[in-house]
């Protein structure tokens, strides 16, 4: 009887055993696998946009400072009452008539002939500096002529004039005669013209009326008329376009005048 009894509880025991085995082994098969925990990833940091550099400005002083070559003299930007520049000089460049200019414009304009003068191109002036006086009488001379609305598109009123600051001058083919070419937009097509509208500011010398400017500038398209304010300012306006303003580049105010 005890013997029977044994072998059962052996039995039982045996069964408790495989059961537990089976479960521990397919338990762990069937079992979703252990998610492993993926590396941090450390955010890196944007680098900050850069910062456009500012375009230099300019000392509005320049502009009505006497001995500054980016004096202004337009409709909107009257000269000193008799002013007169202290450095006149006469120009080393062939003339039609006796001119003078400040003395960097003078230097600058010599260079520049005999630059012209080595691509075949022989440059000459007829006007460069002029007093209040002349412009006045010059003035009068075309409102009597054409009347004053017409004046006001080719010459300055007295104190108004680029040629009065001794930075600017007429260039003309010839003897500077009103042959059809001088002192008219024709003018581009000379020799002259060309090599100034492609070299001028090189030395310096801007045209200071450009072609289609004149609500800018106040004044018809001049192609013979450089005005001198300096290497680096002039190849700066040039670069833009070959018919950019001055009024343009230094954000000066133009056009015609208040009154």
């Amino acid at each position: 009887m005890l013997r029977k009894l044994l072998s059962a509880l052996l039995v039982v025991l045996l069964a408790l055993l495989g059961v537990s085995a089976y479960f521990t082994f397919f338990g762990k098969r069937n079992a979703a696998p252990e998610r492993t925990a993926e590396p941090e990833v450390t955010a890196v940091p944007e680098e900050p946009a850069p910062t456009p550099t500012p375009e230099p400005t300019i000392d509005p002083a320049l502009f009505t400072d006497t001995n500054s070559l980016l004096i202004v003299a337009n409709k909107k930007h009257k000269l000193p009452d008799g002013y007169v520049p202290a450095d006149l000089v006469t120009p080393d460049i062939a003339q039609t008539a006796a001119c003078t200019m400040r003395a960097p414009a003078a230097e600058a304009i010599a260079e520049m002939s005999r630059a012209a003068a080595e691509d075949g191109v022989y440059l000459k002036i007829s006007s460069a500096y002029r007093g209040e006086d002349y412009q006045r009488t010059l003035y009068n001379g075309y409102s009597a002529s054409y009347g004053s609305e017409t004046a006001d598109t080719i010459s300055s009123r007295p104190g108004y004039s680029d040629h009065q600051t001794g930075l600017a001058a007429d260039f003309v083919e010839g003897d500077g005669s009103l042959d059809g070419t001088n002192f008219n937009p024709s003018f581009e097509e000379t020799a002259s013209g060309n090599w100034l509208r492609e070299h001028a500011h090189e030395y310096g010398f801007i045209m200071r009326y450009p072609k289609d400017k004149q609500e800018i500038t106040g004044y018809a398209y001049e192609p013979w008329h450089f005005r001198y304010i300096g290497v680096d300012y002039a190849t700066a306006i040039y670069e833009k376009d070959v018919f950019y303003t001055f009024e343009e580049f230094f954000g000066v105010e133009g056009g015609d005048y208040a009154d």
